[in-house]
């Protein structure tokens, strides 16, 4: 077998993970918190609740917990009123922000592939969308515009993504879009909050005009608008970061 064959043969035969329970449901919750079904301070399901949902066990549960609370992402109280909280995210940001700043190809990287899905799905979704997505678009972005912290921003950034991809009606396309969402969504806790609003609506609002009118080409160029600014958007927020670190340093 040839060199190049051998290492795409080795590409797609790589080890099986076993990936435990626990991990999966802290998956399942990390995904959740990324995309803003929970905010901060909202309270997670009771143990209960949760594993009949994910029909997992309730040690799973409680493993998982754990873990989402060693990382950051929940803390726990006790007596009739306790439960588990969403924290104010500070955590997993602040590590987020230093790994994608650790690899600028990375972070190019995945730009390049979330940028191509989502330009991919605004044009699918303009020849495809119905009644009810240009309904769930507005929606969005109605929310959007009424955010006023930016747990909320990002919630309401996040539905209009996903109601994208949902017109764009291919799961494949969907599920990338949702994959490099979640990779990246905490650095819109470091970004300029007013300054990101503006520009997100203004971007939103041309995609969906686009969509609804059923131009394909247009709504495939304003999402590419769209996403470079976002790329030049978190592009700043790296470089700051860096500097902030140089002075402390």
């Amino acid at each position: 077998m040839d060199e190049p064959i051998q290492q795409v043969w080795h590409r797609a035969m790589e080890p099986i993970r076993k990936i435990a329970v626990h991990e999966q449901v802290v998956d399942r919750f990390r995904r959740a918190i990324h995309l803003g079904d929970f905010l901060p301070g909202d309270r997670l399901p009771a143990e209960r609740d949760i594993a009949e949902r994910l029909k997992v066990s309730r040690e799973s549960v409680r493993e998982a917990l754990r873990v989402l609370e060693h990382d950051g992402y929940v803390v726990s109280r006790r007596g009739p009123s306790g439960g588990h909280t969403v924290t104010g995210l500070n955590e997993p940001a602040a590590r987020t922000l230093k790994r994608l700043g650790a690899d600028r190809d990375g972070l190019l990287h995945l730009m390049e592939f979330r940028s191509a899905n989502e330009c991919l799905a605004a044009r699918l979704a303009a020849e495809r969308r119905t009644r009810a997505d240009l309904a769930a678009l507005r929606q969005s972005i109605a929310a959007l515009r009424n955010a006023r912290e930016i747990a909320e921003f990002r919630r309401a950034d996040a539905c209009f993504h996903l109601a994208v991809a949902v017109a764009a009606r291919n799961a494949y396309v969907e599920r990338a879009i949702l994959d490099a969402r979640e990779a990246i969504f905490l650095l819109h806790d470091n970004l300029d909050y007013d300054l990101v609003l503006d520009t997100t609506l203004k971007g939103h609002t041309a995609v969906a005009k686009a969509i609804e009118a059923r131009d394909g080409d247009g709504a495939q160029a304003a999402m590419a608008d769209h996403m470079h600014t976002a790329l030049d958007e978190i592009r700043q927020v790296l470089s700051a970061d860096r500097r902030a670190l140089k002075r402390t340093a």
